[in-house]
């Protein structure tokens, strides 16, 4: 798309009028009311006028250094002004002789640079700086000669922009918007792109937020440079690169499309951890305004988050941002796991999974996991139902659009959070209003509060709250307090040679989390995600661990158990004392000969929700377009079964005596 200068200071005009910051140009002044030649400088930073004028400008003659076009408004004010002095009664009006002899001058400088110095020369008595870019010259009596000057403006490491972002119509039209930072306004966007064989650059107003940039071509890669250009510095350029793909939407699978406010991208910062601590991840991760529409296989709406009245859409029913640790940080395509969150609680996997309608499955919470390529997560869940587990997050496998832009196969999940419910109807975890869940931490230095125990204190991991919520907690509430003091006395009763341990633990739920570890060989020694729960403040309850969650370690060496189990040096959590309990390995043991047998048949039934098939016509445009795996369900599943066959041989050397 071409776009000429003079279509440029004509679109941007409306900036000027709005910009109250005034240049420090020099402005040479060679006027008097008597012809008088003579140069001089005047300060233009206390203007005088706020009028809004209509523009009419005077002949401009620019240095070959500079291109400069002024807005006139589809009016020239002709040559030859002996004699004859124009003004408008009214912003737009038609020039008049008025005898006030005003002439308004507005000088747009091209991108990458700002006015250095004006020269006027002719017959004027003064030259007002209305605002930034406005001057009005008073009593002009001649023809005027206007040359300008520029300087460069300097390019900044800050992107200068508050946010940006993109969208892709269905048709594949590539939108960019931006927004302001408030307190550095914009003179033009930079965008460069190719256009087939030919690099484009466009200069666009700054101030207007949003510009259809170019059609796409369907599964083209393609790369937009964009950069910030305010009043007195550019911005860093910064990459965008989509894609336009259309044809997961002609695939029969679950399908989730969410559209952002403002095409706005969900943000974040990345950090490491500080000396001594483990991991890396994300903070500063702001929630976006969205949209969220859910189709099941048979591009059937199943969800729709909330619309006004008039059927417009209205984007106070959702919002969206980047969730995770390592799993957002090492993201090489930006794919990054979401959490969704609703204003009103809904069942998003309802019409997705074979469950009963009930309002305990309602949630505002849900999650969009980047791992809809792999197995591991219907793996994970099917074992932790062999062994008989308490509860574990529902999920379903979906392809997912953002913005109109494919981001692959995804995983769309419950989120670990405490719940209600007794018997077969349990849903999430079981915590009473005065319960606790929490989490042995290896992020807990990313987080506001976090507490540490005897055993914890010099250590890489530390405890943090999910429930109650963290943000009406400091480290003297009595809730924080309460679960130190009781994890402080289990942990003395760990290292007594006795089962006094038993009191304060639920056994049962310590040892099936433990196997379903050993079955799927985690390697993960820290941040597997330890989830553990209290159902109450009372003493009629004990410490459980659950559920079993981050399954992306699965398969290490098939001799080999869970890395939970090594030194506290390596894996500080309480396993490695637990297993040294003869108690804990009778039950141990048990649990292993009654659910060894079990594992693949509940891995069968539970990968038989899928539509392998169809999964796998999504994985080859996965890999088209992001370069993942071209495995396939079942590959992974046989693969699977290889390495679990050798390594119950292991664990049977061990447990099955």
């Amino acid at each position: 798309m071409k776009f000429g200068l003079k279509g440029l200071f004509v679109s941007i005009i409306a900036l000027a009028l709005c910009l109250c910051l005034f240049s420090c140009v020099n402005i040479n002044e060679g006027t008097t009311d008597t012809g008088s030649t003579e140069e001089s400088v005047i300060d233009p930073s206390r203007p005088t006028d706020t009028q809004k004028p209509s523009y009419y400008t005077a002949r401009l003659v620019a240095n070959s250094s500079v291109d400069v076009t002024p807005y006139t408004n589809g009016k020239q004010v002709p040559l030859g002004l002996e004699g004859i002095f124009y003004s408008s009664r009214e912003p737009g009006g038609e020039p008049i002789c008025d005898g006030t002899g005003k002439i308004w001058l507005t000088i747009i400088p091209s991108p990458k640079y700002d006015i250095e110095e004006i020269i006027i020369k002719g017959s004027y008595s003064k030259i007002e700086n209305i605002e930034r870019d406005l001057y009005c010259i008073h009593d002009v009596k001649s023809d005027l000669s206007i040359t300008t000057t520029i300087k460069e403006m300097p390019t900044s490491s800050s992107q200068v922009l508050d946010s940006f972002g993109y969208g892709i119509s269905e048709n594949g039209m590539l939108t960019i918007t931006w927004q302001e930072n408030p307190e550095e306004l914009l003179r033009y966007v930079e965008l460069r792109y190719f256009e087939g064989n030919s690099g484009k650059v466009e200069y666009v107003d700054g101030s207007l937020g949003k510009y259809e940039l170019v059609q796409l071509k369907e599964n083209e890669m393609n790369t937009v440079s964009i950069r910030a250009i305010s009043t007195f510095r550019r911005g860093k350029e910064l990459d965008i690169q989509c894609c336009y793909m259309n044809e997961p939407r002609n695939v029969s699978f679950p399908r989730v499309e969410i559209t952002t406010k403002d095409f706005a991208l969900p943000s974040c910062d990345f950090v490491v951890s500080p000396d001594g601590c483990w991991g890396a991840g994300i903070t500063n991760a702001e929630y976006e305004q969205c949209t969220v529409t859910i189709y099941d296989k048979n591009d059937t709406i199943l969800f729709q988050s909330e619309q006004n009245p008039q059927g417009s859409v209205d984007f106070s029913g959702a919002k969206l941002k980047i969730r995770g640790n390592t799993s957002a940080y090492h993201e090489k395509n930006q794919r990054y796991p979401y959490k969704i969150k609703l204003d009103k609680k809904a069942d998003l996997l309802k019409g997705l999974v074979d469950r009963e309608e009930k309002e305990g499955y309602e949630d505002k919470n849900w999650l969009l996991l980047n791992y809809g390529d792999y197995i591991y997560r219907p793996i994970g869940d099917s074992i932790a139902d062999a062994v008989g587990t308490e509860w574990s997050p529902d999920y379903a496998y979906v392809c997912l659009y953002l913005n109109g832009e494919y981001k692959g196969l995804y995983v769309l999940s419950e989120s670990v959070k405490d719940g209600n419910g007794e018997g077969e109807d349990k849903w999430r975890v079981p915590v009473d209003f005065d319960g606790y869940l929490f989490e042995c931490d290896a992020y807990w230095w990313n987080e506001d509060l976090s507490f540490s125990t005897p055993l914890t204190e010099n250590t890489p991991m530390h405890f943090t709250f999910k429930y109650p919520n963290p943000d009406n907690l400091d480290k003297e509430a009595y809730q924080v307090e309460y679960l130190r003091n009781y994890l402080i006395e289990f942990e003395q009763a760990l290292m007594r040679n006795d089962d006094s341990y038993l009191d304060y633990i639920d056994l049962d739920s310590f040892v099936k989390w433990l196997l379903v570890s050993d079955y799927l060989g985690i390697k993960d020694s820290g941040g597997c995600n330890l989830y553990l729960y209290k159902r109450d403040s009372t003493d009629q309850t004990k410490l459980c661990m659950g559920p079993n969650w981050d399954f992306d370690s699965y398969m290490g060496d098939v001799d080999s158990l869970a890395a939970i189990r090594m030194s506290w040096s390596t894996a500080p959590f309480y396993y490695q004392y637990l297993v040294k309990k003869d108690s804990f390995n009778e039950r141990y043991k048990e649990l292993f000969k009654q659910t060894q047998e079990k594992l693949k048949d509940y891995i069968n039934a539970e990968i038989e929700r899928i539509d392998v098939n169809t999964h796998y016509q999504l994985v080859l445009l996965d890999s088209q377009r992001f370069g993942v795996s071209q495995k396939s369900l079942n590959d992974r599943k046989t693969e699977f079964f290889n390495w679990l066959d050798s390594h119950l041989e292991y664990m049977n050397t061990l447990f099955g005596k």
